[in-house]
């Protein structure tokens, strides 16, 4: 009886997401068909960006890292660009001047990062994001001396990728931190993923900063750049990759949450993923600032926390705390990698067959979109 009336009061309610990307996809799947569904977002497809990496090097995997939201959502799918949401009036109020209503509104706008990493959201349809790749695609083939400017998952992932293919090739890949990858994951982690990256012959500079990074192009346009570091170092390279640097994408909520954000423009949450203040406006994925480190695992965690705290919203029933947790999949090209769950790290073996084979590609379209990947 409980649970019917949970749902019968949830169906009544019109539910806005804003954004469509990994973290609003998630959403969406778990609030389909359970309320008066709205999404809105700017691009006619999702990119798939844990996929990006792989599509960077491998000709044809682009096509399978972007999903048309028209097939996904069907007519609970605007396209348009949000430029505002007003909590008071709650409205979401688009580029164009028409305005949504809701009851609860899910603010998923997520990040960005330097392509490859993500396609700008000025990249409206899937052609031109498929193109991007293909240019890109040729540029590392053509390059015999690459440079990735950043020791983080992307900086790291797409050195693997890209000596996978290409082993004759010079990479080297720059970090201005002692380490690789964030601090909050345990040394062994990171250990094991420098021996794979030497193991391939790509050579580690770490503890330098690129000095000369604004002045290098990161397009391929120019056939050789001479990369400067902080401490005296000059390597010379035919293709610079920018891999460092998040931004929230917060046009849609900057104005009218200007005192919830934090100081990257992230949104400030309570423990159950509502930004401060707000019962009827939760924040989630890289929008929101529950996560010291953005990743879609953790994205994916917070959906499960969103998708019970707002049928206990309207039901008046008990939400649950979101608990970061410390957990990553790395990739270094199809056949090795170094996964961490809590406390425990794995290696290759098991890291080969949860994701560096498939980038969890057939997943993602099936369990999450709800379509088979179009091969």
């Amino acid at each position: 009886m409980g649970n019917h009336q949970s749902t019968s009061i949830l169906e009544s309610k019109k539910v806005v997401v804003v954004g469509g990307g990994f973290a609003g996809a998630h959403a969406i799947r778990h609030l389909q068909g359970k309320c008066q569904l709205t999404v809105i977002d700017p691009r006619e497809y999702l990119h798939y960006s844990i996929g990006s990496l792989r599509a960077s090097v491998q000709p044809g995997f682009e096509k399978n890292i972007f999903v048309s939201h028209n097939e996904a959502w069907g007519q609970s799918f605007k396209q348009g660009r949000v430029t505002s949401v007003d909590p008071e009036r709650k409205v979401v109020i688009l580029e164009d001047g028409e305005e949504v209503q809701y009851d609860i509104v899910v603010i998923a706008t997520g990040s960005s990062v330097p392509f490859p990493g993500k396609v700008g959201l000025n990249v409206t349809t899937s052609a031109e994001a498929e193109e991007l790749f293909k240019e890109f695609q040729g540029k590392i083939k053509t390059a015999n001396r690459i440079t990735i400017v950043g020791g983080g998952a992307v900086g790291v992932e797409l050195a693997g990728e890209i000596a996978t293919d290409y082993s004759e090739k010079e990479i080297t890949l720059i970090n201005d931190k002692d380490d690789i990858i964030h601090v909050s994951f345990k040394e062994k982690f990171r250990q094991k993923a420098k021996e794979q990256l030497e193991a391939m012959g790509i050579k580690l500079i770490l503890g330098e900063r690129v000095s000369n990074l604004d002045e290098l192009t990161t397009d391929g346009s120019q056939p050789c750049s001479l990369v400067k570091t902080d401490k005296g170092r000059e390597i010379e390279t035919d293709l610079v990759i920018h891999a460092i640097g998040i931004q929230a994408n917060c046009d849609a909520y900057k104005d009218n949450f200007a005192d919830k954000l934090d100081e990257r423009n992230f949104l400030k949450v309570n423990k159950f993923l509502q930004v401060d203040g707000y019962t009827d406006v939760f924040a989630v994925g890289d929008c929101n600032n529950a996560d010291q480190v953005k990743m879609a695992t953790k994205a994916m965690n917070q959906m499960e926390v969103l998708a019970q705290n707002i049928k206990a919203l309207v039901d008046n029933g008990e939400m649950i705390p979101y608990k970061e947790e410390t957990i990553m999949t790395l990739s270094t090209g199809r056949n090795s990698g170094v996964t961490q769950f809590k406390s425990v790290v794995f290696g290759s073996l098991l890291t080969k067959k949860l994701k560096s084979q498939h980038v969890f590609i057939h997943r993602f379209w099936k369990e999450t979109m709800g379509l088979d990947l179009k091969e």
